[in-house]
C-alpha cells in the first residue's frame, strides 16, 4: 500500500510541473503586461513634462515619446490578444484534459501489461528466510553475516561462515572468522587448520609464523590431516630446510600411499627437494617465468652442466637484485630474494637484503612485520 501512496504523489508532482503553464501561468503574464503598460504611460507623461521645463530639446522629446509609445502599444496588444476568447483558450484546456487523464492511464496500462501487480512485497528479511532460497550461496551468506552483526559473540555463525570464505578466496575474512570461532568455541583441528590455509593463502603461498603455528597445533590435534602436513613441508622449503622438507615429504607418502589424488604431487615434492640437497636444479623451475618455460627452454635447461645451471640461477637472482635496486618498492620481489640467497647458501646477502629491505619499507608496519617473520623463519636474525 505504501508504495501505491508514493507513486501517487509522485504523478501528482510530476502533474503540477506539467499543467502549471496551461493553467497558472496567463495570469501571471496579463498582470505583467499591465504593470508594463502603467509604466509607459508614466513614462510618456515625464516626457512632456521635462519637454515642459526645458530640460530636453524637442527632437530628443519626439524620439522618447515614439520607443515608448511604440513599447506602450506592444503591452496593449499582448493584453488584448490574452484576454481574447478563441481557439487559444480551448487548447491549453484540450491539452489539460489529454494529460490530467492520459498520463496516469497510460503508466497504469504499461505497468498492467509489462508489470507483475500480483506479486507481493519481497523484502530483504523476507528473502533471507525464503526457503526456496537455501540453495543460493550469496543468500546464505548475507544471512550469516547480518546475524553476526546483530550477534558478533555467536561462535557457531563464525564456524559456518569461515570455509565458505575460503572456498569464495576472501582469504583475510576467512582467517577473521577461523579466528573468532577459535575464540568462542575452542580450537579444533578443523578450525587451526582452516586459519592456518586461511593465512598461507593470504600471503600468497608464504608460509608466515602465524600460519605455521596454527597448522602445527592442527597436527597435535588430528596426526591425519593432509593439509597442515603439506603446507608445513612448504615452509620447511621456503626456510632452506630440505633434509627436514624431504622426510615430511616421504611421510606424507607413506600416509596416504592408498590416495592417488596426492601421489603425484607428493612424488613431484620429493624430486625437487631430492635435486636441491643433491645440488642439481629441480626438475620444476622455482624462479621460471609465469608464462612457463617452452619446450626448447627445458631442453637447453636439462642439456646444462650443474655449473652452468648453477651460474644461471646466480644470474636470475643477481637480475632480480639489481630490478630491487632500481625500483624498491616491490615487497614479494624482496621476500623472492632473501629466500634465494638463502637456498644458495649466501646468508651475508640474505641478511643485507633484509636490511634493505626495511630501509625500503620504514614506516610501513605490515611490511617491516612479513620482512622480520621471513628472517625469523630462515634464521637469519643475529
Amino acid at each position: 500500500m505504501l508504495l501505491w501512496v508514493i507513486l501517487a504523489a509522485l504523478t501528482a508532482v510530476v502533474l503540477s510541473f506539467l499543467l502549471y503553464p496551461l493553467v497558472g501561468g496567463r495570469d501571471a503574464v496579463d498582470e505583467r503586461d499591465a504593470f508594463n503598460a502603467a509604466v509607459y504611460r508614466d513614462q510618456l507623461d515625464e516626457i512632456g513634462a521635462d519637454r515642459a521645463r526645458g530640460l530636453i530639446g524637442k527632437a530628443e522629446a519626439e524620439a522618447a515619446r515614439l520607443e515608448v509609445a511604440r513599447r506602450l502599444l506592444a503591452a496593449d496588444e499582448n493584453g488584448a490578444g490574452a484576454s481574447g476568447e478563441g481557439p487559444r483558450g480551448v487548447l491549453p484546456r484540450a491539452a489539460f484534459i489529454v494529460v490530467a487523464i492520459g498520463l496516469p492511464l497510460a503508466v497504469l496500462g504499461a505497468y498492467l501489461f509489462y508489470g507483475s501487480p500480483r506479486l507481493p512485497d519481497q523484502p530483504l528479511a523476507a528473502r533471507l528466510t525464503d526457503p526456496a532460497k537455501e540453495k543460493d550461496i550469496g543468500v546464505l551468506v548475507a544471512r550469516v553475516e547480518a546475524r553476526l552483526r546483530a550477534e558478533p559473540d555467536e561462535g557457531a555463525g563464525w564456524d559456518a561462515i569461515a570455509p565458505i570464505y575460503l572456498g569464495g578466496r576472501r582469504y583475510a575474512d576467512a582467517a577473521e572468522a577461523y579466528r573468532q570461532a577459535i575464540r568462542l568455541l575452542g580450537p579444533t583441528a578443523k578450525r587451526l587448520s582452516g586459519l592456518g590455509q586461511a593465512l598461507v593463502l593470504e600471503q600468497e603461498g608464504l608460509v608466515t609464523e602465524r600460519a605455521r603455528i596454527a597448522l602445527e597445533e592442527a597436527l597435535k590435534e588430528d596426526g591425519t590431516l593432509v593439509e597442515p602436513r603439506i603446507l608445513l613441508a612448504v615452509a620447511k622449503e621456503q626456510g632452506g630446510n630440505f633434509e627436514d622438507a624431504l622426510a615430511d615429504w616421504r611421510g606424507l607418502l607413506v600416509l596416504r600411499q592408498g590416495d592417488e589424488r596426492w601421489r603425484s604431487m607428493i612424488e613431484g615434492r620429493i624430486a625437487n627437494v631430492q635435486a636441491r640437497i643433491s645440488g642439481k636444479q629441480p626438475p620444476a623451475m622455482a624462479m621460471a617465468p609465469k608464462a612457463g618455460p617452452s619446450a626448447a627452454d627445458i631442453e637447453a635447461v636439462q642439456s646444462m652442466s650443474p655449473g652452468e645451471r648453477q651460474a644461471m640461477v646466480d644470474s636470475m637472482v643477481k637480475k632480480l637484485a639489481a630490478r630491487l635496486e632500481a625500483d624498491g618498492d616491490d615487497l614479494p620481489g624482496w621476500l623472492r630474494l632473501i629466500r634465494a640467497y638463502t637456498v644458495l647458501g649466501r646468508s651475508g646477502d640474505a641478511k643485507a637484503a633484509v636490511a634493505k629491505a626495511k630501509d625500503q619499507f620504514a614506516g610501513n608496519a605490515q611490511a617491516i612485520e612479513q620482512l622480520d617473520m621471513l628472517a625469523a623463519e630462515l634464521g637469519l636474525k643475529s
